[in-house]
């Protein structure tokens, strides 16, 4: 417990319950195994560890033999307002993902590091005028929108930065559907930059993929307006991709002229619905930050890569809940948010044929984030718009895309960094049951055949839950708080000094 940390006696006296649990110590160490995880899931059942060449069970763990006859493992959940230590996971994998597509790692040949690269910020347009708050160079703040009728200077922290100016001339349709179609409008702007770099050297874009692969990662962060932006490495690859470099006209200038020509020229339709007020396109805002990713990092618009993956693994932890808005669905999980049963033949017993979970009217949110969950709601009712799904993400604004994307040959995948970690506990877990080196684990499964060194594990169980009591969720708090700490001290020890991770 960090003794920093001052309580309530509301608090205090939870705690003091948490504590006085017989399982109590138990449940300290599960969930500092799972990193202080603040909603772990709850599992019941039997897990054991067994040599098919001996038939010898090396390790035989059941529930029933716990405190609390239930075991808790980490949710996984990449949003740092669900989880922080889960996200801190995330964010980590994402800083390595992204890393590896600059500099190599993680089976990316260091040769990457000379093909050309930029880093590129991408906005949506106005949608009309919102509070902000903007520094001058000596530090004083701007006036808000002294055209638009506010004259403020806004505070850090002032709950109106971000929201309209004017709510009733705002174009909240325009800001939600933009949310929707941005996913789309990224494809579409890739298909131009491959367009424009083939018109460079000559080819068509045919001949271009046939010798050259346009490779990226991608991370989606909300504005405090409530639209998204994107920030993306854009690399230029041989057609095997960080493997091989692509022909030397392709510069990191012609890289970049490319880039911006399809920022201003990438548009994409929206079909016209009664809601839309015809037929609309998407198109990007008119600022586009450009810069070169460097390893040194000298030039006043470079950055290095360090920079750009810490930047871009800090907001694939975050979503719209930044802005103000939900972190959950308001759409009722039974109907989808038609309102009506599953036969199509009656009204939801669940929402009471409302199709939300909640009144939007009643949410605690500003009327700015109320405003785009309800266009969204209404929006979703068109079913010109139907594929859009606007009522399943109108929590997420109408953004119904992955927060942290990347193409198939940027560099390693999630998947696998997860892989990685997971045949390392697993290696460590063989090594203390006196396992040889080089034994795996595998689960059973009905089309495996185990080898001679091979170990299976057989698994039966069950889900009971999620969550901590109040008492509980402090107490996971302040071990994920401290499990940080550790690591932020190991960080800064000489490499020399450091043991094998935990």
């Amino acid at each position: 417990m960090s003794p920093e940390r001052d309580f309530t006696d509301e608090e205090i006296t939870v705690l003091v319950e948490a504590a006085a649990d017989p399982g109590f110590a138990r449940w300290r160490e599960m969930i500092r195994s799972t990193g202080g995880c603040a909603d772990p899931i709850h599992l019941h059942g039997r897990s054991e560890i067994v040599d098919p060449a001996t038939g010898e069970v090396l390790l035989d763990y059941d529930t029933d033999k716990e405190p609390t006859h239930r075991l808790l493992v980490a949710c996984r959940n990449r949003r740092a307002s669900r989880c922080p230590s889960c996200a801190e996971t995330y964010r980590a994998d994402t800083y390595q993902l992204i890393r590896a597509g600059l500099v190599g790692g993680k089976n990316v040949p260091p040769s990457v590091i000379a093909h050309p690269r930029i880093f590129a910020t991408f906005t949506a347009p106005s949608f009309g005028p919102v509070h902000h708050r903007v520094p001058n160079p000596d530090g004083t703040i701007r006036l808000c929108q002294p055209a638009a009728g506010c004259r403020l200077r806004h505070q850090e922290g002032d709950p109106l930065v971000g929201q309209a100016v004017d709510p009733e001339s705002y174009d909240y349709v325009g800001a939600v559907l933009w949310n929707a179609m941005s996913g789309a409008l990224w494809h579409r702007t890739t298909t131009v930059v491959v367009r424009e770099l083939a018109a460079v050297a000559g080819m068509s874009e045919r001949d271009f993929r046939r010798v050259c692969r346009l490779s990226y990662g991608k991370v989606a962060e909300f504005q405090a307006r409530g639209v998204v932006h994107f920030h993306v490495v854009i690399r230029v690859d041989g057609v095997d991709g960080p493997d091989q470099e692509a022909p030397s006209v392709f510069t990191v200038e012609v890289l970049e002229d490319a880039v911006r020509h399809a920022a201003k020229h990438a548009v994409v339709s929206i079909p016209a619905g009664s809601a839309t007020g015809g037929r609309r396109s998407v198109v990007w805002g008119r600022e586009l930050d450009i810069q070169v990713v460097t390893l040194a990092g000298d030039g006043a618009t470079e950055v290095t890569d360090q920079q750009v993956a810490g930047y871009l693994a800090k907001y694939a932890t975050k979503a719209a809940e930044a802005t103000g808005t939900l972190d959950r669905p308001v759409a009722c999980w039974h109907c989808k948010g038609g309102g009506v049963d599953s036969a199509g033949l009656g009204r939801c017993d669940r929402c009471g044929g409302r199709g939300s979970r909640y009144e939007i009217a009643d949410l605690p949110l500003n009327s700015h984030a109320k405003a785009m969950i309800q266009t969204c709601w209404d929006l979703g009712a068109d079913p010109a718009l139907e594929e859009l799904r606007l009522r399943a993400w109108a929590h997420m604004l109408g953004f119904r895309g992955h927060f942290s994307t990347k193409s198939r040959r940027y560099s390693t995948t999630l998947t696998k960094l997860r892989s990685a970690r997971l045949e390392w506990r697993n290696a460590r877990l063989l090594r203390s049951l006196g396992c040889t080196e080089g034994t795996t684990l595998r689960h059973v499964d009905d089309d495996f055949d185990p080898g001679a060194e091979t170990i299976l594990t057989v698994g039966h169980w069950q889900y009971l839950g999620r969550g901590h009591t109040a008492g509980q969720a402090l107490y996971a708090r302040t071990i994920a708080e401290d499990l940080a700490e550790e690591r932020r001290l190991a960080r800064l020890a000489p490499r020399d000094e450091w043991e094998e991770p935990a």
